[in-house]
């Protein structure tokens, strides 16, 4: 299951992708994102922060034993890591990432976004 959340349409978004399988979460990634298309109509969208979980992937993360962590991105390169997260269920893992980034999207994006090059 993927969707888009606009924080503020056509110039940042949040991009969720979420594996289900027989009712359960198996994977997710929830990312904040920048488009730093310089043309209008032009998309070119950048991951300024993402949470995932991946258990099964050599990249992905277990939240169940690691818990979450925030990647935190600029210009295209990891930078940064935010941890101290509370415990969350795989389950409702997606939703508090997407309504953490909602929360904090501006001061994200300032601090990570393309701007600051």
């Amino acid at each position: 299951m993927d969707y888009v959340v606009h924080v503020e349409y056509g110039v940042s978004r949040i991009n969720l992708e979420i594996g289900v399988s027989d009712g359960t979460v198996g994977w997710f990634v929830v990312q904040l994102e920048q488009n730093v298309g310089h043309r209008y109509g032009e998309r070119d969208w950048r991951q300024v922060a993402r949470f995932d979980h991946h258990p099964g992937s050599e990249w992905g993360h277990d939240i169940e034993s690691e818990r979450l962590h925030l990647d935190l991105y600029r210009n295209g390169k990891k930078v940064d890591v935010q941890r101290g997260f509370p415990a969350v269920t795989v389950e409702n893992a997606p939703a508090y990432c997407e309504r953490f980034l909602k929360q904090r999207a501006s001061e994200l994006l300032e601090t990570y976004g393309q701007q600051n090059k």
